[in-house]
This record gives structure tokens, sequence and C-alpha cells, in this order.
């Protein structure tokens, strides 16, 4: 208001006052109210005259200056003592340009806080702060980097790169699905999911974060179990990746007697035992397969299926008729039964001579009298003996214990002038 002031008193000074004459403030009126400035004609008040005239009408408020009597009149309105103001003077009020900092919000600024702080929330050029105008705004953003690159330390939001804010971070994620489910392809760590991580992910049994095979979980994030090609420690004897001839599909260690039937072991059986239905070597049970299983009815088995030679097809005895011959299984040299009953079968050699090797144990077992009893003798004319007497009339048996030449393969072996007694 006070600019305005005076600019129109410059005016009046301009218009009404002498050239050296100082002005009063006091001596001039205010505008009426309601009035724009340069409107209407301000009227001066309480001047004084200029020297050397006479004022006319002292109490009319206008000074004379020609010292007539008459007083001043206006050529234009006819009006005396009045002094116009140039109406153009009102005009000279202008606009003030916008100080940034004052404190004020002034045209042409968005703010202005009266401050140099530009980490609040207007900078110091009197620009309200924004995300992207490279200044951090203390409690609101966390950084401005004023690009809208997603991954790197700052996303376009001017908020930290964090791990879950679905952008992956270079050179710091591996990956990042912004949600909060750690079992999926990304941990919540922003770890790509991987068997060893600890993580149970999706398509993993386990996740113990070793390569230890012998524990609870495989390398392959795999639970252990039998059949997995490696042996888990405290739980399995052996582990072959399935049934071989050394460890059972249970991953316990093959053995016949085990009542577990292993097939590529040669079992065909397996009941933990000799039975009527298997053998004791895990066989089937079968007459003249040579294995005597007496729970299967077998009273003997030499191993063959023929009738007449002590043991028949059926694997029962039979009494061997006398003078039955035949040769020994290795060595070829004769022999010839001399007398047989149910439980007893006398054997001698038949060639002449010292009469060579006999398995005799061998050759009762294959007549049905599995046991080796008394054997020896000297010399002389009884059944084939020294192939004296013949075998239909054997003469007394005569068994000094002689005669012992070692074992072999297929049992002990008896040589030279020698005879046997075979039991069952």
């Amino acid at each position: 208001m006070r600019g305005i002031r005076r600019v129109w008193l410059v005016g009046l000074c301009v218009l009404g006052c002498s050239s050296g004459e100082e002005l009063s403030d006091t001596g001039f009126t205010t505008l009426p109210p309601n009035t724009t400035p340069g409107t209407m004609p301000m009227t001066s008040v309480g001047t004084t005259t200029a020297p050397g005239t006479t004022d006319e009408n002292p109490t009319d408020g206008v000074s004379d200056s020609d010292g007539d009597t008459s007083g001043n009149v206006d050529p234009d309105t006819g009006s005396e003592g009045t002094t116009m103001v140039d109406p153009s003077a009102a005009s000279l009020d202008t606009e003030v340009p916008a100080i940034c900092g004052n404190g004020v919000t002034e045209m042409g600024e968005e703010c202005d806080d009266g401050n140099q702080e530009d980490s609040d929330g207007c900078l110091k050029t009197c620009v309200a702060a924004t995300c992207g105008d490279l200044i951090v705004q203390v409690g609101v953003e966390d950084c401005d980097d004023a690009n809208a690159d997603e991954t790197d330390s700052c996303i376009s939001t001017c908020n930290a790169a964090v791990c879950g804010d679905g952008f992956v971070q270079a050179g710091v994620e591996g990956c990042d699905d912004g949600n909060a489910v750690d079992n999926d392809a990304c941990s919540n760590a922003c770890k790509s999911g991987a068997c060893g991580d600890g993580v149970v992910q999706m398509g993993e049994q386990c996740d113990d974060m070793n390569a230890d095979n012998t524990d609870a979980c495989l390398s392959t994030c795999l639970t252990a179990k039998c059949g997995d090609g490696a042996v888990q420690a405290g739980v399995e004897q052996c582990d072959g990746g399935g049934e071989n001839p050394q460890c059972n599909g249970d991953c316990t260690v093959a053995a016949c007697g085990d009542s577990k039937v292993n097939a590529s072991a040669g079992e065909q059986c397996d009941t933990g035992g000799q039975t009527a239905q298997c053998d004791g070597n895990c066989t089937a049970v079968q007459c003249g397969d040579g294995t005597l299983n007496p729970q299967a009815g077998e009273a003997c088995d030499d191993g063959n299926a023929n009738n007449g030679d002590g043991c028949s097809a059926a694997c029962q005895p039979e009494i061997v008729q006398v003078c039955t011959g035949g040769n020994d299984p290795k060595t070829g040299n004769p022999w010839v039964v001399c007398a047989a009953d149910q439980n007893n079968i006398w054997i001698s050699h038949n060639s002449p001579g010292n009469g060579g090797q006999y398995h005799a144990q061998k050759i009762c077992q294959d007549l049905g009298y599995p046991n080796l009893a008394q054997f020896g003798g000297t010399c002389a004319n009884v059944c084939g003996y020294c192939s004296g007497g013949p075998c239909n009339s054997p003469g007394p048996q005569n068994y000094d214990g002689g005669g012992a030449c070692g074992n072999d393969e297929l049992g002990p072996i008896l040589c030279f002038t020698v005879m046997w007694r075979c039991t069952k």
C-alpha cells in the first residue's frame, strides 16, 4: 500500500508543487474506500501558497498563484480552487518479482519453505520434491537415482531394492518372484531353487545341504530307500540297486536259509531250512537230484531216476541183488555186490592182482547205502576177492582196516585188495 501511496504523491508533487519544496505526507488525503488507484482525481487540502502570491480565499483550501482577487479557475472545468492530478500517475504501480526463499509461495513457485534444505518437501529452487529429482527426500524416499532401471539398487519408486520387490537386482539376486513362498522355484532369500540349498523345492523330496549318500537324503534330494544303489548307514546291509547274487531285494545280504528267495543267487525256494517243498540247498524238492529230503518222503536219493540200483526212481530203498556189479566212477576199476539187505551192503573189488583204487563211499551212496562202515581184508577166495570165489557164494566177511589211500573230491579212497561195507 505504501508503494501505491508514494506513486500518487509523486504525481501530486509534479502537478501541484513548486520546485524545491518538500512534500509532507500529512498534507494529503487518502483514496476514498473501494476506490481503485488511477480511476478518480485526487484533491489536495492544506497546501501552501507559492511565494510572492496572495491567496484570495484562504478558507477555500486553494492557493491562488496569479495574485488576482477572482480566484483560480480551471480552464477545462471552470472550477476555482481545485488542482487536478494526472490520472496516469496512479498507473505507475508495478508487480514485484517473486523471491524464492522468502517463505511465501509466490507466482511461478511450486513451494517456498524459506530454507536451503533440499531433503525436505521443497527444494531450495522452490520446486516441490519428487521421486526422480536425484535428491533423497528424508522420511519419504530410500534413494533417488533418477532412472527407471529396476535392476539396480534403487527402483523407480525411489525405494531401495530388496528381495521380494519383484525385481531381480543384478549381481545380487538370482531371482525375485515377489512372494513369500519359500519352496517354489525362487526362495525367500531370492536364490534360485537348487538341490543342496537347504530348502525343499517343488520336485525335491528332501534337501539336507550335503552330498552324503549314506544318510536319509541323497545328494539328488531324493529320500534314501532300498534299491537306490546307496547303502544307508545303520539301515541297510547292502544295496545293489535291486536284487543281485550278493544282496536281496530288501537290502539284506543274500544267504540260503534266510527265508528270502533270491533268484539271481540261484535259489528256487527258501523256507529257512529244509521242508517238504524245499531242500536245504534252496532248490525245489525232486527225487533224483542227489539231495536226500526225508521231509519230502525220500528214503534215498542216489542222484538218478533208475530202478534196481538200490534206490528206486521214487527215492525208496531197494535191496540190491547179489552179484550186481559196476565200475569206480573215477578209476573205472570193477566191483561186485557180495551181499545186501535192507540196511547193509557188502562190496568187494573184482579185479585181478592188487585190485586198484575205489571210491568206496561214493559207490555205496549210489547204491542207496550212504555211510561207509568197515573196510580192509586179506586176499582169500571170497566173493571176487582176489577173483577167488563166486559172487553168489561169498564166504565170511573179513575187514582188517587196511587199504585207506586218502580222499579226493568224490570222498575216501580205498586201494589194493580191499572190500568194504556200507550202511543206511
